[in-house]
């Protein structure tokens, strides 16, 4: 018979598996990339130390922040066909929500503790992550919100891995290019390739996506262009302002083409982990290159 330890033990690790790892190990490298790039104007006045608490409280608030999502969206995860630990039944929603407002307490407790900014910051991430999946008119129901929410979380990511690291936001034209690049990409192909296979489910919550209200066709036209368009653009930049980032320009518009054949192919999900691993290759490449 299991103990009250195991059962607790193990519902902890599902609940790590309902935020989505992968998710977390992507703002991890944002915020530490956020690091990176502040570190070349800030140099050895920086402070590793408060840097490795920042990045354990931001990702501790990212993992509330998805482990709420998860809890609000079972309904349009078993129309999706998700097995996720809530939605296998496996994961009881009430505990998952506990753990999500302890963690966020958590979180907030000891970013403030760390600095009053870096405390604000999380606490405007969670509110964007309790408007984004909560009551009463959540904002993933569309992809104007989602779009939001995603963008500016992404951008708050680089900008409390910098202030962890130099005590204050130090801004570069590197840091500037970078971060606008990545955020878009983020906002604009992460969003639309997410919801390309759930259409159908989406339709079914009531969800206004793009995807459903202009169609699975219009929908891969659109990534195609974005994806391609923000590649060019964000290499132009790089070449244009002679800026050390060329190995990250390569792999976006490496994933661009990746996307755009997946897309052409009428893959649903290919179109996504394309998307992802092309974030991981964005912000590896920037941490080697840099650190």
């Amino acid at each position: 018979m299991a103990t009250i330890e195991t059962v607790a033990l193990r519902r902890g690790g599902l609940c790590l598996a309902e935020s989505r790892p992968s998710v977390q190990i992507i703002f991890l490298l944002r915020f530490l990339t956020g690091t990176a790039l502040c570190a070349q104007v800030a140099g050895a006045d920086g402070h590793l130390g408060r840097t490795a608490w920042g990045a354990l409280t931001w990702v501790l608030m990212i993992f509330s922040v998805y482990l709420f999502n998860g809890v609000m969206d079972v309904s349009e995860d078993r129309l999706n066909g998700s097995r996720r630990p809530i939605c296998r039944g496996d994961l009881p929603p009430d505990f998952a929500t506990a753990v999500a407002v302890g963690a966020a307490l958590v979180s907030l407790l000891s970013g403030f503790a760390l600095d009053p900014l870096m405390g604000l910051l999380l606490t405007v991430v969670l509110v964007l992550g309790y408007l984004y999946s909560g009551p009463p008119f959540p904002l993933k129901r569309s992809s104007g919100g989602t779009v939001l929410t995603g963008g500016a979380a992404t951008v708050l990511t680089y900008v409390a891995g910098a202030l962890s690291y130099a005590s204050e936001f130090r801004v570069s034209m590197m840091l500037i290019v970078f971060v606008l690049a990545a955020s878009l990409w983020t906002a604009l192909v992460g969003s639309t390739t997410k919801d390309l296979p759930d259409i159908e489910g989406d339709a079914q919550a009531g969800r206004t996506t793009f995807a459903v209200t202009h169609g699975e066709a219009t929908l891969r036209r659109v990534i195609c262009a974005v994806a391609i368009g923000l590649a060019l653009a964000f290499t132009a930049a790089v070449l244009l302002l002679d800026l050390p980032l060329w190995p990250s320009a390569l792999a976006m518009v490496a994933g661009a083409l990746a996307i755009t054949v997946l897309c052409v192919q009428g893959r649903r999900r290919e179109p996504y982990g394309a998307f992802m691993a092309t974030q991981y290759a964005l912000h590896g490449l920037v941490i080697l290159t840099l650190v």
